[in-house]
């Protein structure tokens, strides 16, 4: 059989939770019969703060520190509820990558556009064959308008299955 690669886009919502949360038990039923031939890379893109709804760029950057602080937080429990779970330690593999964009602020479209960049490069350099990922209520006129990293990585995402948890 060949090995099951599943990256799990990961960024704290409610639906990331759910969506890794249901990637973990299904892992947990069907682990044993893959043979121990599966990886799970849990990845967690950095989301700063909008820049527009600051007044400058130092309360921004400041605002930017204690969300990079909470995130990694957030995505070290995730860490140690992987550790506790009956999946084995070893295929398991968590990384948190951290956006350059601290000195100069990017769009909201921009931003997100490059969230959904960094996810589909780490699909491809590590030949994932399923993505799972959580997505808020984004309407479509909103995606449209404002950009929506689901929505990115909905299109940009070739060659493997998708899993959607919708909230």
């Amino acid at each position: 059989m060949k090995e099951l690669r599943i990256l799990v886009a990961y960024d704290a919502s409610q639906s990331a939770r759910e969506a890794l949360r249901y990637c973990r038990e299904l892992m947990e039923l069907i682990a044993d019969k893959c043979g121990g031939r599966y990886s799970i890379l849990v990845l967690t893109v950095e989301q700063l703060p909008s820049c527009s709804l600051f007044p400058d760029t130092g309360a921004w950057k400041n605002e930017c520190a204690k969300a990079h602080e909470k995130q990694m937080r957030l995505h070290d429990k995730v860490v140690e509820e992987l550790k506790h779970s009956e999946l084995d330690p070893k295929c398991v593999v968590n990384k948190f990558v951290t956006l350059d964009e601290r000195d100069e602020p990017l769009e909201d479209t921009e931003r997100k556009r490059l969230i959904a960049k960094t996810i589909l490069k780490e699909l491809k350099k590590g030949n994932y064959s399923t993505l799972v990922m959580g997505r808020r209520g984004v309407t479509r006129s909103d995606a449209y308008l404002f950009g929506s990293v689901s929505q990115h990585l909905l299109q940009g995402a070739k060659k493997c299955v998708i899993w959607m948890l919708c909230r």
